[in-house]
């Protein structure tokens, strides 16, 4: 009698032993697929040392392996610097969000969101961290749609409050990122990025892409036969031909053969009719369903809406990409054109260029002050044209290490990707490494001095935005980096409000008090703290 109670404790035992059992054999698979997503061996590591088209170049003074320490050392401060945790979804996975940098490190905007998934499909093996954080980038974006069409992100976050629709690059660089990530890591994991591409190129295609005109349109704000904005009106940053080939290839929508041939056609007119020397884009087009030609001044953004602008500086980056990776015969024209003209205007130093030009290839006023956005592009134009190996070589090393805000180096660090060899298309499977770089004949000259910080601002960062029916808001981008610390205003003189630096908006002719002077605005535009009346003539003058 004295077992039973060891007998009845035993089989006890033994039953709750078979049930934990039970619940690991349920449990830990479970786990453990959570793990192997979280943990996807990436298909297309970093580096990828992509083989370029023929008769394309890369800077040839640093070895490969010291072009690919170059992006992993610029990567680290990207990302330690506008790499956001933007909290938890409800089913316990983080959010991440691309900071608008110094000048407004709360704003995140669509494009950088968009840049920001490119850059981690690409980093992946790099990173460890890469596809947890793609995939908050891409979860942040849903939770902020557009107003207007769902399947597109609202251009800012948080939102100015009167309403919050879609801007084209950003979500052509948010399609493309999830095309890159099927590509990186499949599409069988918890996102579906296959599924998720086709539903945001579904939307960049029917409210973002004009029906006749066959042109991106600024945002999904637009009504195609508006006025001034329409779809015959487009921003020429937007045209990103590689991009268009790869959404070809990934869909099988004919569609996009068409987007590429009417952009590619805008860029041929505009270079043939207004920037015959020097290829350079206007920011904005207007009449492109008759003859294209530069917007007029303040037509969406400032007075520089018809010059080569803080838009347009990423044109020789986007026609560079597709001559370099698809070999295409008339982006490699209309590259060539641009990289040879900016070579020659700086006799060949990449300290001398200038932050935006007159489509004549004049430097604009307040435009005497490097910048990397400007120069980082130029060298992926560099790429085609063999002749200028050295002039290459120069401006890769004036923009490598030369960190300056979230716009510039965002840019810069996707040209870098291209310039190291290490931009691929989704498209195309030949990732063969390259042979390394051929040493240069002679010790390339450097910079000539370490460039000064910007004195004067570009077109201002999401400046006022347009009320949900009257003017639209201006394209996303960035100002320069902040070249000191502001002084707070001081005590209004004559009755005149103190210039407000928290992201108020001004227009022309509003009068402030700064510093015990009073200025008179220039410019319509968002204030930043940074943008004092005495840093930024070209928004305000003293009176």
């Amino acid at each position: 009698m004295a077992e039973q109670p060891r007998s009845f404790f035993g089989s006890r035992l033994i039953q709750r032993a078979i049930l934990i059992l039970a619940i690991c054999a349920v449990i830990v698979p479970l786990f453990a697929s959570k793990s192997s997503y979280a943990a996807a061996t990436p298909r297309r590591p970093f580096p990828q040392h992509t083989q370029y088209a023929s008769g394309t170049i890369k800077p040839n003074h640093r070895s490969q392996a010291q072009l690919d320490s170059d992006v992993k050392a610029f990567y680290d401060v990207w990302k330690s610097r506008y790499v956001v945790r933007a909290g938890t979804s409800s089913a316990g996975n983080p959010y991440y969000r691309i900071s608008f940098g110094s000048s407004a490190p709360n704003v995140t905007v669509s494009e950088g969101q968009g840049y920001g998934m490119v850059i981690m499909a690409l980093m992946a093996g790099y990173d460890p961290e890469a596809q947890t954080i793609f995939d908050g980038l891409w979860e942040f974006s849903r939770t902020n749609p557009s107003n207007i069409d769902s399947r597109l992100m609202g251009w800012r976050i948080p939102s100015d409050g009167s309403g919050n629709d879609s801007a084209f690059d950003g979500d052509a660089d948010i399609a493309y990122g999830l095309i890159l990530a099927d590509a990186q890591w499949g599409s069988t994991g918890r996102i579906n990025y296959a599924s998720a591409a086709n539903t945001v190129l579904d939307g960049v295609l029917s409210s973002t892409i004009g029906p006749n005109s066959r042109l991106p349109m600024l945002g999904d704000w637009v009504s195609p036969n508006g006025s001034p904005h329409s779809q015959y009106t487009p921003r020429p940053s937007d045209f990103m031909p590689s991009h268009f080939r790869d959404y070809r290839a990934f869909t099988g929508n004919a569609t996009w053969d068409t987007v590429l041939s009417k952009t590619q056609g805008v860029v041929d007119s505009i270079q043939a009719q207004y920037s015959p020397n020097t290829g350079l884009m206007p920011d904005f087009v207007v009449q492109a369903n008759t003859t294209p030609k530069p917007s007029p001044a303040n037509f969406l953004e400032s007075e520089n809406d018809g010059n080569y602008y803080y838009n347009s500086g990423r044109v020789p980056w986007r026609l560079g990409a597709d001559a370099v990776i698809f070999g295409d015969a008339a982006s490699l024209r209309q590259a060539q054109k641009i990289s040879r003209w900016i070579e020659q205007a700086t006799g060949g130093t990449a300290s001398n260029i200038r932050a935006g030009y007159s489509l004549n290839g004049t430097a604009l006023p307040d435009s005497g002050y490097f910048s990397t956005f400007f120069a980082a592009p130029f060298g992926v134009a560099a790429m085609t044209v063999p002749a200028s190996q050295q002039w290459l070589n120069r401006v890769y090393d004036a923009v490598r290490s030369n960190h300056q805000d979230y716009f510039e180096d965002t840019v810069t660090l996707q040209c870098l990707l291209l310039m190291s060899g290490n931009y691929w298309s989704p498209s195309r499977s030949s990732t063969s490494p390259t042979a390394t770089p051929r040493p240069a004949t002679a010790t390339p000259r450097p910079a000539t001095a370490t460039p000064r910080p910007a004195t004067a601002t570009p077109r201002p960062a999401t400046a006022t935005p347009r009320p949900a029916t009257a003017t639209p808001r201006p394209a996303t981008a960035t100002p320069r980096p902040a070249t000191a610390t502001p002084q707070p205003a001081t005590a209004t003189p004559n009755g005149v409000a103190a210039w407000d630096g928290n992201m108020r908006a001004y227009k022309v002719g509003d009068r402030v008090s700064y510093n015990g002077r009073i200025y008179r605005c220039l410019q319509a535009h968002t204030s930043l703290s940074t943008w004092t009346p005495e840093a930024v003539p070209a928004l305000w003058q003293a009176e």
